[in-house]
């Protein structure tokens, strides 16, 4: 505001006192400029409002007072007849003479205004956000309409109760939404549903979606509202975007495009790709050789005592635990990142964020469809299918992915960064207790490894005195270094005690294959490791999601 309109609004009125400190207050809190913006929204709500105020010989406030208006020339009140329904360009032509503002009103004193100089009051929809439809309003407004429009008025009823109490004066927008969304929903009635938000909602897999792993809890329905053949994830143009959910809704999000990614085809492929991996990872850290290597020096007791010193000190001098697991896990991310860049991980991953198909118990909740509409003009500007054709039908029993979703998931990224789970789960062994410890998980792999040497007859009846804490392959390198002294076959020794790993990891491996869904999990599990995840989602879809 100028120090011209300040000083005006400080003046006394021409027709009524005025308490200032109200006005400044009132300006401050509520004032904001009617300018051709204004006048555009809601299909020319205000214009509506404007030309029956002046009419009806309504009294009108402005910068400068409160009287009624009348028109300096009626042609602009024709052209502005003309403006109502279209944008903003054609209001301004209305009101404007090149960039400036021009008189078009006046009142019985024969002062002119601007239509700048009208004030945003409750007439207008001013005065905070009352006069302003919520996300929420705009649900209860399109559902009315849009029930009347198809011959079933009072369909929702509270729907309908908002609208008759409140939003009366939405009609004309209102009904023009209504035959935009008829044109692509067809004629079932229409409920409002989105309107509240509740934890209870969430589905106990949504809260905890693996071991240790703390999900979402936004209980928002993706629903806003629903027919018998759509359940709408509804956005307005131009509107406030979706806040991010946090890491807990991503990480949701993530497991559960996993579970269903478990039994897509190529999910299978890379579900038995990852298990070679990790054990073929395993026989090529554990020592300096390979198991064929160590097979080879086995049957040969001439080569075992021909060692240099070098190839003596890589048998008997194994990696410590803690840099085993980081060479591993190390070895492993590659294979790992090919699960985030799959085509049809991301697929799932989208179809899940704009969904909700695994977050909520009540399955009105999820989306099939997510729209997004013009208020001021009252058209369709987004219809974006999630399922097939968005029918809800697509999210009964198995879900399925919509032509569209494909498309869009080719625009998104996902970055997954790997961190061991559960702080240090590589804690060192207390020898003198290995031999009755069985608090080991078989399913992982450093469980493997405590399993076997726990139930290695040799290495226990060497070292079970020793009091001292070691880790895994400390442990095996001191068993080691004390079967050589007493002149036994140390290298066939280790050998056997690896092919037993081995063959541990390959029954935990096993197992982990028949654990469907949640197959990923075990993996993830299984090496030790937990992800952090990123997205950059495409700008077409990301007022819809909370990732």
């Amino acid at each position: 505001m100028s120090i011209t309109d300040f000083g005006r609004q400080l003046r006394p009125r021409e027709h009524k006192s005025v308490n200032h400190l109200e006005k400044i207050q009132e300006l401050f809190l509520y004032e904001k400029a009617m300018d051709p913006n204004e006048f555009a929204k809601y299909g020319g709500k205000r214009a509506n409002i404007l030309l029956k105020a002046i009419d009806d010989n309504t009294p009108i406030e402005t910068d400068s007072g409160t009287f009624p208006l009348t028109w300096i020339d009626n042609s602009d009140r024709d052209k502005l007849k003309t403006a109502i329904g279209g944008d903003k360009e054609k209001y301004a032509a209305v009101f404007k003479s090149g960039t400036r503002f021009k008189p078009i009103l006046k009142n019985e004193d024969g002062k002119e205004f601007t239509v700048k100089q009208i004030v945003k009051t409750a007439m207008f929809g001013g005065k905070g956000s009352s006069g302003e439809p919520s996300g929420a309003d705009w649900e209860d407004i399109i559902t009315h309409h849009y029930n009347v429009l198809i011959g079933k008025p009072g369909f929702d009823p509270s729907a309908t109760k908002a609208v008759e109490e409140k939003w009366d004066d939405f009609d004309e927008i209102g009904q023009t939404i209504a035959k935009n969304f008829d044109k692509v929903l067809g004629g079932t009635g229409m409920v409002q549903y989105g309107a509240g938000k509740s934890s209870s909602n969430l589905s106990d897999f949504w809260r905890n979606p693996a071991k240790g792993v703390k999900g979402g809890t936004d209980g928002t329905p993706k629903t806003d509202m629903y027919t018998s053949n759509y359940q709408i994830s509804l956005k307005k143009a131009g509107g406030s975007q979706l806040a991010s959910g946090g890491q807990g809704e991503t990480l949701s999000t993530f497991y559960a495009a996993l579970q269903h990614f478990s039994t897509d085809k190529a999910g299978t492929a890379i579900i038995n790709d990852t298990m070679k991996e990790i054990q073929d990872n395993f026989t090529k850290l554990t020592t300096s050789y390979s198991k064929g290597d160590l097979e080879k020096i086995a049957r040969d007791k001439k080569k075992q005592g021909k060692l240099s010193d070098k190839d003596k000190t890589a048998l008997e001098e194994f990696i410590t635990t803690e840099e085993f697991h980081k060479k591993f896990n190390n070895e492993m991310i590659p294979k790992l990142n090919e699960i985030s860049d799959a085509k049809e991980f991301k697929e799932w991953f989208i179809f899940e964020a704009m969904s909700g198909y695994s977050k909520f118990r009540e399955k009105k909740a999820i989306a099939s469809v997510c729209m997004e509409f013009n208020a001021n003009n009252g058209s369709v500007t987004k219809f974006i299918e999630v399922t097939p054709k968005g029918r809800s039908a697509g999210i009964s029993g198995a879900p399925q992915v919509s032509g569209k979703i494909k498309k869009v998931a080719g625009g998104a990224k996902l970055y997954a960064s790997w961190k061991s789970s559960g702080g240090n789960p590589y804690s060192v062994l207390r020898v003198n207790s290995l031999g009755e410890d069985d608090n080991y998980d078989e399913m992982t792999l450093r469980g493997c490894i405590r399993k076997t040497i726990a139930e290695d007859r040799i290495s226990q009846a060497l070292l079970r005195e020793e009091v001292e804490e070691l880790d895994e392959f400390k442990f095996i390198g001191r068993a080691f270094d004390r079967i050589k002294k007493m002149g036994k076959d140390a290298i066939l020794w280790v050998k056997n005690l690896i092919t037993k790993i081995l063959k541990a990891v390959k029954q935990a491996l096993d197992k982990i294959k028949r654990m469907g869904k949640k197959v990923f999990e075990g993996i993830f599990n299984f090496i030790g490791i937990e992800p952090t995840v990123r997205t950059s989602i495409p700008g077409e879809i990301e007022g819809f999601v909370t990732v």
